[in-house]
């Protein structure tokens, strides 16, 4: 498949599956061995728990939205950098940013590599005391490893 070829399948799953929740779409887009690799070693694994995922996403924020900043491709690979966007279950509003490299093979994203800050999610949804004692702590312990 062609760079191009291979952006506008990574452009579907932004729109079709992550901002749409449109699971349906899953055997279009996402090949039956998909493994996804993410911060902290999680994993998912297959269609099945790409869906599942997709469909806790949608439930704990439903008005979520991801836009694009950046698509670079070359060769079977794919690389976004993203915006997330939306309201916690919680009333809580998020924002986040990451990056993810897609491998495509055969018209399917067959794995991708994902980074993003998971503490700035977490103090985004913890209660405020709770957000800043989180922070401060790191903050404390990054400065005393500094030389």
């Amino acid at each position: 498949m062609s760079i191009e070829e291979n952006k506008a399948i990574a452009q579907r799953i932004w729109e079709e599956l992550l901002n749409g929740g449109k699971t349906e779409k899953m055997n279009e887009l996402v090949a039956n061995d998909y493994v996804y690799h993410g911060p902290g070693g999680h994993e998912i694994k297959g269609i099945e728990g790409l869906k599942k995922f997709i469909t806790w996403l949608h439930t704990s924020f439903p008005n979520i939205h991801f836009t694009v900043d950046d698509l670079i491709a070359e060769g079977d690979k794919v690389v976004s950098f993203w915006t997330m966007k939306g309201t916690h279950k919680s009333n809580k509003q998020v924002e986040q940013q990451g990056i993810i490299i897609s491998r495509i093979a055969n018209g399917k994203e067959v794995e991708t590599w994902e980074i993003f800050d998971r503490l700035a999610i977490a103090s985004q949804l913890a209660p405020g005391w709770i957000a800043k004692a989180m922070v401060s702590f790191i903050e404390k312990q990054m400065s005393k490893d500094r030389p």
